[in-house]
């Protein structure tokens, strides 16, 4: 059964609950739908909640005291550029803000189970894109699929984007004598601390002082290095290699 997380942040307790039955409502008429469903009613809120969960789809109301439902839209896509936003609100002042946040839709209150069904359908017709890391390079700014970067590495006052290496011809590990392509390297601007504060939020786990790693791209965790689907490695610290395990397997448990 298919699983969809879905959020509403919503400080106005009527809506919420009327955008939260519309919801429900909808699963119920979709047999092959698991919904996990959670409301916030500030923006605070749902950002602490944000740093350990992952949803689908977030319905964001603008107009919220506080930090307002526009800003939260920015913080999210500073990491994550798949999941998708569908504000809510009362008044069409904030459609060329919502286009720069890539949203999917506004909802004007009161909320029609139509229009909330019609959002829900496109999420599950859509399928679901890599997030894209916008990050600065000693030539510009590049956009990269998260999904592409297989670890990130200190080199004194630089950082080097490792990207994900060519299929291997067997299709298969080192340990099974697959060949892969050379790994591309990008030279970042940003420092390796300030990059591993920015990807907090998201699935990658510092495994060295010199190394952060993206935990999708692991096949295996040994006691001093960790291996990689591509069959390279990377060093892996006494001290970090209890957390690495523990955030290793937390990702895998939640992806199946």
């Amino acid at each position: 059964m298919e699983q969809v997380r879905i959020a509403i942040v919503e400080d106005e307790a009527p809506h919420a609950e009327l955008l939260q039955q519309h919801i429900e409502d909808w699963q119920r008429q979709q047999e092959v739908v698991e919904l996990h469903l959670r409301r916030f009613c500030h923006a605070a809120e749902f950002l602490f909640a944000w740093e350990e969960e992952s949803y689908d789809m977030i319905f964001l109301d603008i107009q919220m005291p506080g930090l307002s439902g526009m800003e939260t839209a920015r913080k999210i896509r500073e990491t994550d550029g798949s999941v998708k936003l569908v504000f809510t609100t009362g008044i069409t002042d904030y459609l060329q803000e919502g286009y720069e946040v890539e949203a999917v839709r506004y909802l004007l209150k009161p909320i029609t189970r139509e229009k909330v069904w019609q959002c829900l359908d496109k999420l599950l017709q859509d399928p679901a894109a890599s997030p894209q890391l916008v990050l600065w390079t000693l030539e510009g700014v590049v956009k990269i699929p998260e999904q592409e970067i297989e670890y990130l590495e200190a080199r004194g006052h630089y950082t080097m984007c490792h990207l994900r290496s060519g299929r291997e011809t067997a299709g298969m590990h080192r340990a099974a004598g697959g060949r892969r392509d050379p790994a591309e390297e990008i030279q970042l601007k940003e420092s390796f601390n300030a990059l591993c504060e920015k990807l907090a939020r998201r699935p990658f786990v510092r495994c060295h002082r010199s190394y952060l790693c993206n935990i999708a791209r692991i096949y295996r965790v040994e006691r001093t290095e960790i291996l990689l689907e591509s069959g390279g490695s990377i060093p892996i610290s006494r001290r970090m290699y209890d957390s690495v395990v523990k955030a290793f397997i937390s990702y895998f448990r939640r992806e199946e």
